[in-house]
């Protein structure tokens, strides 16, 4: 219904877009809780894979190393496809290669090194289905980067993904038919994805039909208006302008003062910005550590004692059920500022690097996961939201894209890094020492974000007051 002008004519335009907007959030919600950050629960698959006996610890790192490395350098890829091709196509090639990924660690044996690697790579290059269905927040005006930052929290879910099936294959099903079970989920989203995403880039096109229709209906109203009208002799000026056109024409004005000054800057001029430059910077330092951690994690965990597991186990479940609090960071960034949302993202993911470095209590390692867990989501979802908020959609598949680009560049350290804590126990604190070091490097570009921010809050209140002092003046005078 949500596609025919004519059934939207006699419904109503807002009753239609209000249906419409849901329909596509929930489907870019499922999309992304099933496909976007598969490979971030790799301790659940890790665990398994060492249970079968087939790869050394090495091995298993690099194994999760591409998983890791295409979810950040292939959405730079699929950014770019995304604004030149749309967002169905996209959408539909990321669910194509997911597919793809998961048939292969379905069937690829414990000891396959290089079936497991390219299946890991395949689930990581199709996570850009993410970064296509993203802009639907656009349709939510009103709660913009709530929006975003809830499909940040279904990002987080999907790493639920592999302890899940790592779940069914425990319960008889063996890796074989519980990864070919997560293929006929996404063989299910493809199929809804062709029926539903819009073609072109924006999740508004379609809004075109229903408008069409609905100002046909309005001009053939006019025109009848009129003539009744010219009949009664009571036809006006019609370029006569009342008090609301007066007020509405203000209040977009201002609106469109509002907006932060590199706000639909065309894309050379976005992509080298001192904003943009700065957000990629932190954004690229947070994520080398944040990666080196879901890397490392398990690992350390059996380290400090844990020999069954569990704490890893632990660790994937309060990294996807950490997605509840997703809306959080979207409220954070519409009401206090994405600097201040950045800032907990930062402090969150410091906490949990350096909890790291306690050995007894294994317990107290529950507050470093959790700690992490939520940093990270933040990051994500401050990242997109600032992107989207302080620059727009005009060229978003591009600005995130080279974000995930520089990130990934950055972030393939996670690897040596590993191989470097594999050696001793010394080294394995160093690193742990480069991710704490890493992060609290980060704290003063949030400082100086958050200056500016304040600063275009001042300008626009003053902004705000000038109409109402003149109005004021105007009255006096009257």
């Amino acid at each position: 219904p949500w596609r025919d002008p004519k059934r939207a004519s006699r419904r109503g335009g807002g009753r239609l877009a209000m249906d419409r907007r849901w329909i596509l959030y929930a489907l870019a919600f499922l999309v992304t809780s099933s496909v976007s950050g598969v490979v971030y629960g790799w301790p659940a698959l890790r665990r398994d894979l060492l249970d079968e006996c087939g790869l050394t610890e090495n091995e298993l790192g690099a194994v999760f190393t591409c998983g890791a490395w295409s979810v950040q350098g292939g959405r730079f890829l699929v950014g770019i496809a995304r604004d030149k091709y749309g967002t169905k196509i996209t959408v539909c090639v990321c669910l194509s290669l997911v597919l793809c990924g998961s048939v292969l660690v379905a069937s690829s044996a414990s000891d396959n090194l290089l079936g497991l690697c390219f299946g890991m790579l395949f689930l990581g290059m199709g996570s850009g289905a993410q970064l296509c269905v993203q802009p639907v927040a656009g349709l939510f005006p009103e709660a913009t980067s709530t929006a975003m930052a809830s499909l940040s929290g279904a990002f987080q879910l999907s790493g639920l993904v592999f302890l899940a099936c790592s779940a069914v294959a425990t319960a008889g099903a063996g890796r074989f038919g519980a990864y070919m079970g997560h293929a006929g989920v996404v063989a299910v989203l493809f199929i809804f994805s062709i029926k539903a995403l819009p073609s072109g880039v924006s999740f508004d096109e379609e809004k075109e039909d229903v408008s069409q229709a609905n100002d046909a209906e309005t001009e053939r109203e006019t025109e009848m208006t009129d003539e009744k009208k010219k009949a009664d002799g009571k036809d006006r000026d019609v370029f006569a302008v009342d008090d609301k056109a007066t007020a509405d024409a203000t209040a977009l004005t201002l609106t469109l003062k509002k907006t932060p000054r590199h706000f639909g800057a065309e894309r050379g001029a976005l992509l080298t910005c001192d904003e943009f430059l700065c957000l990629v910077a932190w954004f690229s330092v947070m994520v080398t550590p944040s990666q080196y951690y879901v890397l490392s994690v398990g690992y350390q965990l059996e380290r400090k004692g844990d020999a069954d597991g569990s704490f890893s186990r632990a660790f994937t479940l309060l990294y996807g059920f950490s997605a509840p609090l997703a809306p959080l960071a979207g409220v954070c960034a519409d009401y206090l500022g994405v600097a201040f949302a950045q800032f907990l993202a930062t402090a969150l993911s410091l906490i949990g690097y350096a909890i790291l470095f306690v050995e007894k209590p294994l317990s107290v390692q529950y507050v470093g996961m959790a700690s992490y867990s939520v940093g990270r989501m933040f990051l994500f979802a401050t990242f997109f939201a600032n992107v989207g908020r302080r620059f727009g959609y005009k060229h978003y598949g591009a600005a995130v894209g080279v974000g995930m680009l520089a990130s990934a560049v950055l972030s393939m350290l996670q690897y040596p890094m590993f191989q470097a804590a594999l050696e001793s126990k010394t080294n394995l604190d160093a690193m742990n020492v480069v991710c704490v070091v890493c992060a609290a490097a980060c704290l003063p570009y949030c400082a100086w974000l958050g200056a500016r921010e304040r600063n275009e809050w001042r300008k626009r209140r003053r902004e705000d007051a000038s109409p109402r002092r003149r109005g004021d003046e105007n009255e006096n005078a009257a």
